[in-house]
Protein backbone atom coordinates (compact mmCIF):
# COMPACT_ATOMS: atom_id res chain seq x y z
CA UNK A 1 0.00 0.00 0.00
CA UNK A 2 0.92 3.41 -0.35
CA UNK A 3 -0.78 5.22 2.41
CA UNK A 4 -1.76 9.10 2.36
CA UNK A 5 -0.44 11.64 4.48
CA UNK A 6 -1.01 15.31 4.90
CA UNK A 7 0.73 18.16 6.96
CA UNK A 8 -1.27 18.80 10.19
CA UNK A 9 1.24 21.28 12.38
CA UNK A 10 3.54 23.53 10.91
CA UNK A 11 6.28 25.64 12.97
CA UNK A 12 7.87 23.16 14.96
CA UNK A 13 11.18 23.45 15.27
CA UNK A 14 13.14 20.23 13.20
CA UNK A 15 10.73 17.76 15.36
CA UNK A 16 12.05 14.54 16.37
CA UNK A 17 10.28 12.70 18.82
CA UNK A 18 6.09 12.56 18.75
CA UNK A 19 4.21 10.52 21.43
CA UNK A 20 0.10 10.67 21.99
CA UNK A 21 -1.07 12.09 25.59
CA UNK A 22 -4.53 10.49 25.92
CA UNK A 23 -5.07 12.24 28.69
CA UNK A 24 -5.49 15.89 27.62
CA UNK A 25 -5.71 14.43 24.29
CA UNK A 26 -3.25 15.84 22.45
CA UNK A 27 -0.07 15.01 20.34
CA UNK A 28 3.47 15.86 22.16
CA UNK A 29 6.80 16.58 19.85
CA UNK A 30 9.94 18.01 20.59
CA UNK A 31 12.43 20.59 18.91
CA UNK A 32 15.64 20.74 18.23
CA UNK A 33 16.11 23.88 20.78
CA UNK A 34 14.64 21.65 23.74
CA UNK A 35 10.86 22.59 23.37
CA UNK A 36 8.04 20.18 24.55
CA UNK A 37 5.05 21.23 21.93
CA UNK A 38 1.69 19.87 22.56
CA UNK A 39 -0.75 19.64 19.23
CA UNK A 40 -4.25 19.13 19.24
CA UNK A 41 -5.98 17.11 16.34
CA UNK A 42 -6.76 20.03 14.28
CA UNK A 43 -2.94 21.48 14.06
CA UNK A 44 -3.06 23.95 16.75
CA UNK A 45 0.51 24.20 18.31
CA UNK A 46 1.38 25.78 21.57
CA UNK A 47 4.75 25.84 23.66
CA UNK A 48 4.94 24.04 26.88
CA UNK A 49 8.35 24.12 27.82
CA UNK A 50 12.37 24.94 26.37
CA UNK A 51 15.13 23.35 27.81
CA UNK A 52 17.58 25.13 25.81
CA UNK A 53 18.98 21.14 24.96
CA UNK A 54 17.70 19.24 22.03
CA UNK A 55 14.57 17.07 22.25
CA UNK A 56 14.61 13.52 20.89
CA UNK A 57 12.13 10.29 21.57
CA UNK A 58 8.87 11.03 24.45
CA UNK A 59 6.16 9.85 26.37
CA UNK A 60 3.50 9.61 28.85
CA UNK A 61 3.19 8.65 32.26
CA UNK A 62 -0.54 7.58 34.40
CA UNK A 63 -0.76 11.21 35.11
CA UNK A 64 -0.70 12.95 31.67
CA UNK A 65 2.94 13.81 32.42
CA UNK A 66 5.45 13.68 29.59
CA UNK A 67 8.79 12.64 29.57
CA UNK A 68 11.61 13.60 26.80
CA UNK A 69 15.00 12.63 25.82
CA UNK A 70 16.92 15.85 25.86
CA UNK A 71 20.05 14.92 23.47
CA UNK A 72 21.41 18.00 24.60
CA UNK A 73 21.62 18.01 28.03
CA UNK A 74 22.54 14.26 27.97
CA UNK A 75 19.33 13.77 30.38
CA UNK A 76 15.73 12.98 30.94
CA UNK A 77 13.49 15.44 31.74
CA UNK A 78 9.51 15.53 32.81
CA UNK A 79 7.13 18.24 32.23
CA UNK A 80 3.63 18.52 33.46
CA UNK A 81 1.44 20.32 31.03
CA UNK A 82 -0.78 21.81 33.33
CA UNK A 83 1.46 23.57 35.32
CA UNK A 84 4.51 23.50 32.55
CA UNK A 85 6.81 23.25 35.23
CA UNK A 86 9.97 21.15 34.08
CA UNK A 87 12.11 18.66 36.35
CA UNK A 88 15.54 16.16 35.24
CA UNK A 89 13.64 12.95 35.66
CA UNK A 90 16.60 11.37 35.18
CA UNK A 91 20.55 11.74 33.99
CA UNK A 92 22.87 8.58 33.46
CA UNK A 93 24.36 5.99 36.34
CA UNK A 94 25.96 8.07 38.59
CA UNK A 95 24.57 11.32 37.67
CA UNK A 96 26.62 11.20 34.67
CA UNK A 97 25.16 12.89 30.95
CA UNK A 98 23.15 10.15 28.94
CA UNK A 99 25.37 9.43 25.64
CA UNK A 100 22.55 10.24 23.36
CA UNK A 101 18.98 9.54 24.73
CA UNK A 102 16.81 9.00 21.91
CA UNK A 103 13.69 7.48 22.98
CA UNK A 104 11.72 6.30 25.86
CA UNK A 105 9.43 2.95 26.72
CA UNK A 106 7.37 2.41 29.70
CA UNK A 107 6.28 -1.02 31.27
CA UNK A 108 3.71 -2.29 33.35
CA UNK A 109 5.63 -2.18 36.15
CA UNK A 110 6.51 1.32 35.64
CA UNK A 111 9.67 1.09 34.70
CA UNK A 112 11.18 3.31 31.67
CA UNK A 113 13.71 2.48 29.66
CA UNK A 114 15.65 4.86 27.25
CA UNK A 115 18.10 4.33 24.60
CA UNK A 116 20.59 5.85 24.45
CA UNK A 117 22.54 6.05 20.90
CA UNK A 118 26.02 6.25 22.16
CA UNK A 119 27.48 9.36 19.17
CA UNK A 120 29.75 9.87 22.17
CA UNK A 121 30.55 5.86 22.12
CA UNK A 122 28.79 4.67 24.94
CA UNK A 123 25.78 2.97 23.05
CA UNK A 124 23.18 1.43 25.63
CA UNK A 125 20.24 1.23 27.30
CA UNK A 126 19.38 2.32 30.26
CA UNK A 127 16.51 1.48 32.81
CA UNK A 128 14.88 4.12 35.04
CA UNK A 129 12.93 2.39 37.70
CA UNK A 130 9.71 4.21 39.47
CA UNK A 131 11.77 5.24 42.49
CA UNK A 132 14.64 6.88 39.82
CA UNK A 133 17.39 4.05 40.50
CA UNK A 134 18.91 4.22 37.04
CA UNK A 135 21.28 1.11 35.51
CA UNK A 136 22.60 0.19 32.22
CA UNK A 137 19.97 -2.44 31.10
CA UNK A 138 22.39 -3.78 27.89
CA UNK A 139 24.97 -2.74 25.93
CA UNK A 140 24.40 -5.71 23.83
CA UNK A 141 22.62 -3.41 20.76
CA UNK A 142 25.60 -1.60 19.73
CA UNK A 143 25.21 0.33 16.33
CA UNK A 144 23.35 3.05 17.09
CA UNK A 145 19.98 1.81 19.20
CA UNK A 146 17.20 4.75 18.28
CA UNK A 147 13.41 3.83 18.27
CA UNK A 148 12.18 1.45 20.75
CA UNK A 149 8.83 0.23 21.81
CA UNK A 150 7.72 -2.69 23.98
CA UNK A 151 6.40 -6.39 21.94
CA UNK A 152 2.52 -7.37 22.60
CA UNK A 153 3.36 -9.14 25.45
CA UNK A 154 5.02 -6.32 27.11
CA UNK A 155 7.76 -8.52 27.56
CA UNK A 156 10.20 -7.66 25.66
CA UNK A 157 11.71 -4.45 23.65
CA UNK A 158 11.85 -3.93 20.03
CA UNK A 159 14.68 -1.41 19.02
CA UNK A 160 16.13 -0.23 15.99
CA UNK A 161 19.44 -0.89 15.70
CA UNK A 162 19.92 2.43 12.76
CA UNK A 163 23.72 1.23 11.38
CA UNK A 164 22.47 -2.32 11.98
CA UNK A 165 20.19 -1.92 9.85
CA UNK A 166 18.09 -3.64 11.93
CA UNK A 167 14.91 -4.20 13.98
CA UNK A 168 15.74 -6.67 17.37
CA UNK A 169 14.04 -7.68 20.29
CA UNK A 170 15.48 -7.88 23.49
CA UNK A 171 13.49 -10.30 25.97
CA UNK A 172 12.89 -8.92 29.88
CA UNK A 173 14.41 -11.85 32.21
CA UNK A 174 11.80 -12.65 34.67
CA UNK A 175 14.13 -11.12 36.99
CA UNK A 176 14.14 -7.83 35.14
CA UNK A 177 17.63 -8.13 32.98
CA UNK A 178 18.20 -7.92 29.72
CA UNK A 179 18.09 -11.19 26.96
CA UNK A 180 20.29 -11.71 24.15
CA UNK A 181 19.31 -9.54 21.59
CA UNK A 182 17.16 -11.78 18.70
CA UNK A 183 17.19 -9.85 14.92
CA UNK A 184 13.28 -9.78 13.89
CA UNK A 185 14.38 -8.26 10.41
CA UNK A 186 17.36 -6.42 8.56
CA UNK A 187 16.30 -3.43 6.89
CA UNK A 188 19.16 -3.30 4.28
CA UNK A 189 19.49 0.26 1.98
CA UNK A 190 18.05 2.08 4.52
CA UNK A 191 18.90 4.61 7.77
CA UNK A 192 15.50 3.07 10.25
CA UNK A 193 14.85 5.75 12.80
CA UNK A 194 11.03 4.96 14.94
CA UNK A 195 9.00 1.90 15.44
CA UNK A 196 5.58 1.49 16.76
CA UNK A 197 3.37 -1.36 17.35
CA UNK A 198 -0.13 -1.97 15.25
CA UNK A 199 -3.12 -3.54 16.59
CA UNK A 200 -2.77 -6.01 13.79
CA UNK A 201 0.83 -7.46 15.74
CA UNK A 202 3.01 -5.67 13.76
CA UNK A 203 5.76 -3.07 13.61
CA UNK A 204 6.19 -0.18 11.52
CA UNK A 205 9.08 1.37 11.47
CA UNK A 206 9.66 5.04 9.87
CA UNK A 207 12.80 5.40 7.54
CA UNK A 208 14.63 8.58 7.80
CA UNK A 209 16.03 7.29 4.75
CA UNK A 210 14.63 6.70 1.99
CA UNK A 211 11.54 8.47 3.45
CA UNK A 212 8.79 6.21 4.23
CA UNK A 213 7.65 3.58 6.17
CA UNK A 214 7.54 -0.09 6.30
CA UNK A 215 5.60 -2.69 8.24
CA UNK A 216 7.50 -5.96 9.39
CA UNK A 217 5.95 -8.77 10.39
CA UNK A 218 7.14 -9.99 13.38
CA UNK A 219 6.48 -14.12 13.17
CA UNK A 220 8.13 -14.06 9.59
CA UNK A 221 10.49 -11.12 9.45
CA UNK A 222 8.47 -9.84 6.25
CA UNK A 223 8.89 -6.02 5.10
CA UNK A 224 6.11 -4.47 3.06
CA UNK A 225 5.86 -0.72 2.48
CA UNK A 226 3.60 1.20 3.91
CA UNK A 227 4.73 4.91 2.40
CA UNK A 228 7.64 4.96 0.03
CA UNK A 229 8.18 8.50 -0.53
CA UNK A 230 11.96 8.23 -1.76
CA UNK A 231 12.17 12.15 -3.46
CA UNK A 232 10.81 13.10 0.02
CA UNK A 233 7.62 14.83 -1.22
CA UNK A 234 5.45 13.50 1.42
CA UNK A 235 8.06 13.22 4.51
CA UNK A 236 11.55 14.79 5.15
CA UNK A 237 13.30 12.71 6.94
CA UNK A 238 10.84 10.82 9.13
CA UNK A 239 11.64 10.05 12.29
CA UNK A 240 9.29 8.51 14.99
CA UNK A 241 5.76 7.37 14.33
CA UNK A 242 2.65 7.54 17.07
CA UNK A 243 -0.93 6.67 17.07
CA UNK A 244 -3.01 9.20 17.96
CA UNK A 245 -6.30 9.88 18.56
CA UNK A 246 -9.20 8.17 20.93
CA UNK A 247 -9.71 4.95 18.65
CA UNK A 248 -5.44 5.25 18.12
CA UNK A 249 -6.72 5.09 14.42
CA UNK A 250 -4.46 7.34 12.87
CA UNK A 251 -0.71 7.97 12.85
CA UNK A 252 1.46 11.16 13.51
CA UNK A 253 5.22 11.15 12.03
CA UNK A 254 7.67 13.89 13.19
CA UNK A 255 9.98 15.04 10.07
CA UNK A 256 13.00 16.31 11.63
CA UNK A 257 14.56 17.22 7.85
CA UNK A 258 11.50 20.41 8.34
CA UNK A 259 9.36 22.05 10.51
CA UNK A 260 5.66 20.15 10.68
CA UNK A 261 4.02 16.93 11.59
CA UNK A 262 2.24 14.71 9.11
CA UNK A 263 -0.72 12.43 9.81
CA UNK A 264 -2.27 9.53 8.07
CA UNK A 265 -3.63 6.03 8.21
CA UNK A 266 -1.45 3.45 7.91
CA UNK A 267 -4.11 0.92 7.58
CA UNK A 268 -4.18 -0.62 11.46
CA UNK A 269 -5.34 1.58 14.54
CA UNK A 270 -2.20 1.07 16.85
CA UNK A 271 -1.96 -1.10 20.27
CA UNK A 272 -2.86 0.59 23.16
CA UNK A 273 0.72 2.18 25.04
CA UNK A 274 1.02 1.60 28.99
CA UNK A 275 1.07 4.40 31.14
CA UNK A 276 2.12 3.38 34.70
CA UNK A 277 1.57 5.44 37.57
CA UNK A 278 4.43 6.92 39.18
CA UNK A 279 5.43 9.16 42.08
Amino acid sequence: MNAVFEEFAEGLNHPEGVCWNPFDGRVYAGGEGGEIYSVTLDGDVDVVAVTGGSMLGLAVDGRGRVYACDEGNGEIVRVDPQTRVVEVYSRGPGGSELDTPNMLAFDGAGDCYATCSGEDGAASVVRIDPDRTVSTWTTAVPMYPNGMCLDAGGRALVIVESHRPALVRVAIEPDGSAGAPVVIALLPESDPDGVTLGADGAYYVTLYRPDGIVRVDPATGNIDPVVTDPLARVFDAPTNLAFVGASLDRAVVANVGDRFLSIGNVGTTGAPLMYPELP
